[in-house]
């Protein structure tokens, strides 16, 4: 009887990984995605001539580096930490933890509206977004019995 109880918190836990994992990857691809149309977008030489360059050393030309890659995998750290500290809360008060995941994502988007606007940035903040309410919405449905 305890070796099924340890076994089913031992699947607990990894299904608990790999969301996280599977909802870092996802984040991680919109950040890279964001800075690259980002970077497409700022060279310009993409609507013109079909074609970009991948050389740093002239500004006007694509130009997406480490320092987008770190910004890409801060932001994905910071946003799966940020929903599964949402998921811990709604573990004990699921309308709590729905309320600050909701008031806490908008806050973070409007962060972000004010840094970036635009067609593109808009675009990949209306896909983050659709993603949080995906996960707070499983996660309500989840853990309100």
């Amino acid at each position: 009887m305890k070796k099924e109880a340890a076994r089913k918190e031992e699947n607990k836990n990894n299904i608990l990984n790999y969301s996280i994992l599977v909802l870092f990857g996802i984040f991680l691809l919109i950040g890279i995605l964001f800075y690259v149309s980002l970077s497409v977008v700022k060279s310009g030489e993409a609507s013109v001539s079909g074609s970009v360059s991948f050389s740093p050393e002239d500004e006007a030309r694509f130009n997406f580096g480490a320092e987008d890659i770190l910004f890409s995998i801060a932001f994905a750290l910071f946003m799966t930490g940020f929903l599964t500290w949402i998921k811990s809360i709604m573990r004990k008060n699921t309308y709590l933890g729905a309320i600050i995941g909701a008031v806490g994502s908008f806050i973070l988007g409007y962060a972000f509206h004010l840094r970036y606007s635009g067609y593109y940035s808009n675009g990949f903040l209306m896909v983050a977004g659709f993603v949080v309410l995906i996960y707070l919405g499983m996660n309500f449905y989840r853990y309100k019995n």
